[in-house]
């Protein structure tokens, strides 16, 4: 098979979050550097301008995600199985030559559906799908309990999956999600042309010992752009940072009590649901909300560690790379996939999600000399090149040369 037309499918046609991030600048810098025509299939949206200003050819269906959507029945329905974007796609693949076109996946469950993958199949065109999270095995995607606030070890879909009222929002949506999960898991393990990227040996791990060990199997890291390099003289700084969404399964509620029991400065840059109660019930904690790069960059060059107190799996966070590139240690709890940039007290810790201990590392922080050390190793150790665009376009052809 030669290769030459890639699909890169994606719910949403803008950057809409850090899935859709990568599949826009998969789609971009495919088409910089590489022969190949490139189409993005997106379900959602107005096409962003990293697209409208690249040589890609965009597709958006002008759908409504799940949220979106103001019927209730039609976002039921469609969010099960899109017959539509299945249709769609297919119309895409019947102007193309299929022993010339592959589709590469990033995200699907809010808008596209499991149809896209029937279609595929349907057609016989090889898929690669970049693993992003733990849809393809868990009802809300993260082996998560967001009312337990802990992580899910039941077998997904068993009956004490199906029962438990694990959902961030009400049982009846769990009750829905595994109906989707249903039908998803009839089309897609019953698929053979998938070929699964995953992005962190963490998430790979989780995902195969309940999902399965898949035939066909890469692993490429998500790309990242860092500003120009300096090491930040942590050992100089004060504040304690946290960077990402305001929620109860990202950590800031323990990262807030380990710092007050601490009494050390902390900064939480982001937004969420829980971003009000908090600023209320930590007051000398400085809230900023969401900022952009350049002004995320300023607190990162006066922090003296970075903390990641994640409380789920997640997938593989770009924040602690990104703040490593400027010599910033990280203190990360075990349980997320953020513990594969850490080596152990060389660049950083790792502790339990638990206040205690994530006290005791703070504490261990305050000593300049060991902050000193952990920021030179920390900027020393960083592969900047492993995450460039380069790097990441030269590594997928291969991917895709192998997958054919």
């Amino acid at each position: 098979m030669t290769i030459r037309n890639v699909i890169v499918a994606c719910d949403y046609a803008y950057i809409e979050g850090g899935a859709a991030r990568v599949a826009v600048q998969t789609a971009v810098e495919l088409s910089k550097r590489s022969n190949l025509k490139v189409y993005f299939f997106a379900g959602c949206g107005e096409p962003c301008q990293e697209l409208v200003q690249s040589s890609v050819q965009v597709i958006s269906l002008g759908m409504y995600d799940l949220l979106g959507n103001p019927s209730k029945l039609d976002a039921m329905k469609k969010g099960i199985y899109n017959r539509k974007a299945g249709k769609l796609l297919e119309d895409l693949l019947n102007t193309l030559k299929e022993n010339e076109t592959i589709i590469h996946v990033h995200t699907w469950t809010k808008v596209l559906s499991s149809a896209i993958f029937a279609i595929a199949d349907k057609k016989n065109i090889p898929v690669f799908l970049t693993v992003h999270d733990y849809f393809l095995t868990c009802p809300n995607g993260g082996c998560y309990d967001y009312v337990k606030n802990e992580i899910c070890e039941r077998k997904p879909m068993s009956f004490n999956c199906v029962v438990c009222n694990c959902d961030s929002r009400h049982y009846y949506y769990k009750v829905w999600r595994c109906m989707r999960q249903f039908r998803q898991n009839r089309v897609m393990r019953n698929c053979k042309n998938i070929r699964y990227i995953f992005i962190s040996e963490f998430e790979k791990k989780q995902l195969v010992r309940r999902f399965g060990e898949p035939k066909w199997q890469f692993m490429l890291k998500n790309p990242s752009t860092f500003s120009e390099r300096k090491r930040v003289l942590a050992e100089k700084n004060e504040i304690y940072l946290y960077i990402g969404r305001v929620s109860e399964e990202k950590g800031v509620p323990l990262f807030c009590e380990a710092a007050e029991n601490a009494g050390v400065k902390a900064v939480v840059v982001g937004d969420g649901g829980l971003k009000k109660d908090l600023e209320k019930k930590y007051p000398d904690i400085t809230f900023t909300g969401w900022l952009e790069k350049a002004q995320i960059d300023q607190w990162i060059e006066k922090s003296r560690c970075l903390i990641f107190p994640s409380r789920w799996y997640e997938g593989s966070p770009l924040t602690v790379p990104e703040v490593q590139a400027y010599g910033i240690p990280c203190i990360v709890t075990d349980c997320s996939a953020a513990v594969d940039n850490i080596v152990t007290e060389k660049n950083g810790l790792i502790v339990k999600a638990d206040g205690k201990e994530m006290c005791s590392a703070i504490a261990k922080m305050a000593n300049d000399e060991i902050v000193a050390k952990m920021s030179y190793n920390t900027f020393e150790l960083f592969d900047e090149k492993s995450y460039s665009n380069d790097v990441y376009i030269k590594n997928l052809l291969q991917i895709y040369e192998k997958g054919v």
